[in-house]
């Protein structure tokens, strides 16, 4: 390399980063022979220049040169060619630097340019440098795009607050209809499931409390009996009525015997026919079901049917009983409080559920609406009717959503320890629930945002078409 050709033979010093120190006997303005025979070069240390018994070090960096040992100086300051020039120029003259010269040397501006710039190191200097005009055009257009995003980005910003009032994270809610155990019961039967649509009344889990089952139970028990007895009646009432010809045989004998006793002529002469009548009557009251003894075959009837009427008695009012107490246990059974679908049950057979505790959750047949919050200082700038634009993510793609606020409500913020806040209720345009129900999943974010409908803003949108 031709900057190396007009090495100097005079000592240098060469910290390395290693701690080792070198000395460097042949270097130029441009670099140095690296002494030794290390396959290693470095690429910075601290050059020591000798004056005067004194150390002038500064560090430098190294790259490669053209010989196997060459290194160039990378990157030195003003100050620094100047310094290493005065002890080069130093040598080759044959004359000591002088101290002014040093002095000099190290308060040489940084900018200032090196006196000993060889040919290459200028073309070195502006190779790869566009032209100025270039430049020129280059930065304008840069600093321009710049200035476009950075102004629209703020524009757009200005213009969203003064158009609109931003809700921030709004979320989608449905009503849902919870649906608590009435008593303490176990659960004997679940009719739903949920995505199944129900109607009011529907009996979507039936319970049986353990006090209810018991009664149940004795009452069932008791009806049992009071019907076996009542069976056990009508058999012997049926028994009884098979034997109705034998019971009337003994008195149809008496009155044969009563007639056979008198002669035919008593019946015309008008004697005495006592026997024969007392017979006739009993026969005549047998027939008429009248009873003539305690014990006789009309009395024991009687009897037995007194007895199946009270049994009778008995059933029904067990029936009654039964039935009253089924209504009472039918009342601990979970009923659909509205149309709708189930979203979740939170409960399985044979579990025992406790006074409220949560068993059916149902969404009701409606639409469902947006619901966001503000401070409470907007509740001048804020109405039922105004306009609303929600942001929703599908497919990972945003869609934009009119609404319209449907009502707004001062009441405790729930995330902010009971302190007020607006709750702004809004509801979603019609073709949303029948094109995109999707959108609608309750629990849904959205980036929600009410129109300000200030007359100059909306003159501003007419003029520039810019109306959301």
């Amino acid at each position: 390399m031709s900057d190396l050709s007009f090495q100097v033979r005079a000592p240098l010093g060469l910290e390395l980063v290693t701690g080792d120190v070198v000395t460097v006997d042949a270097w130029s303005l441009s670099g140095l022979e690296f002494p030794g025979d290390s396959d290693v070069l470095p690429s910075q240390g601290q050059l020591s220049i000798p004056f005067q018994g004194v150390d002038i070090r500064f560090p430098v960096k190294f790259r490669r040169g053209d010989g196997p040992r060459a290194l160039l100086f990378d990157g030195l300051t003003g100050r620094q060619r100047e310094t290493l020039a005065v002890f080069y120029r130093s040598i080759l003259s044959g004359r000591m630097a002088s101290t002014d010269e040093v002095i000099t040397s190290l308060d040489t501006p940084v900018d200032l340019v090196p006196m000993g710039e060889t040919e290459e190191e200028q073309t070195e200097a502006v190779r790869g440098m566009t032209p100025r005009a270039l430049r020129a055009v280059w930065n304008v257009l840069f600093y321009g795009v710049i200035g476009l995003l950075v102004f629209g980005v703020l524009g757009q910003q200005i213009w969203a607050r003064l158009s609109s009032i931003d809700v921030g994270q709004a979320r989608v809610e449905a009503e849902l209809v919870v649906h608590p155990a009435p008593t303490g019961a176990y659960v004997d039967e679940i009719r739903v499931k949920p995505g199944d649509r129900v109607r009011q009344g529907q009996t979507l889990v039936v319970l049986s409390s353990p006090g209810h089952k018991a009664v149940l139970t004795d009452i069932r028990a008791d009806l049992r009996l009071a019907e076996a007895r009542a069976s056990r009646t009508r058999a012997a009432l049926a028994l009884h009525a098979e034997g109705k010809a034998d019971a009337r045989r003994p008195l149809e004998e008496a009155l044969a015997r009563a007639i056979a006793a008198r002669r035919p002529a008593d019946f015309l002469g008008g004697y005495d026919l006592r026997a024969v009548r007392q017979a006739l009557h009993g026969l005549q009251m047998f027939d008429a079901g009248v009873s003539q003894a305690p014990d006789d075959f009309h009395g024991q009837h009687a009897y037995l049917m007194e007895t199946l009427r009270d049994q009778k008695s008995e059933i029904a009012a067990l029936k009654r009983a039964l039935s009253a107490e089924k209504s009472i246990a039918g009342a601990a059974d979970i009923v659909a409080m509205a149309d709708g679908v189930v979203t979740e049950m939170a409960i399985f057979e044979d579990q025992f559920l406790s006074r409220g505790d949560v068993a059916v959750t149902v969404e009701a047949e409606g639409p469902r609406h947006v619901v966001g919050w503000l401070d409470e200082a907007m509740a001048a700038a804020v109405y039922p009717g105004m306009g609303a634009r929600m942001v929703a993510i599908s497919g990972g793609q945003t869609r934009q959503i009119r609404g319209t606020v449907q009502e707004v409500v001062a009441m405790a913020h729930p995330d902010r320890g009971g302190a007020f806040g607006l709750r702004v209720l809004v509801l979603p345009a019609d073709w949303v629930a029948s094109e995109a129900p999707e959108l609608l999943r309750p629990g849904a974010p959205m980036d929600l945002s009410l129109d300000r409908n200030l007359p100059w803003v909306t003159a501003l949108q007419d003029l520039f078409d810019v109306r959301a």
